[in-house]
């Protein structure tokens, strides 16, 4: 979950990975928050590392990447305040794989 004064809370999965730039033409580790209801990444972060953690809570700190109005690629610094959601999910509503235990 992200959330600060500034922004609404974004809620989803939050992946840590190293992938391919081909603008840099080197592995960049990026930390991505996925959201259930949207295919695609909304929110990345490049080069991520953590600044805080305590008591739930983290803070990664890196760059995020967009286009402005000249149509450049510009990059800036940015921070996320992450809060970890320890409510319980609910459960995967797909399970052909999975097969009921004998007693």
């Amino acid at each position: 979950m992200l959330n600060d004064r500034y922004t609404v809370k974004y809620r989803g999965h939050l992946l840590i990975m190293d992938v391919t730039d081909q603008g840099l033409r080197r592995p960049v580790k990026v930390a991505r928050l996925m959201q259930p209801d949207k295919p695609l990444p909304n929110l990345e972060l490049l080069d991520p590392h953590i600044v805080w953690a305590n008591d739930g809570k983290f803070t990664l700190a890196g760059f995020e990447r967009t286009t402005n109005a000249e149509g450049k690629v510009v990059e800036f610094a940015q921070s996320w305040l992450c809060a970890l959601d320890l409510a319980l999910s609910e459960p995967e509503a797909d399970t052909r794989n999975v097969r009921p235990m004998r007693s």
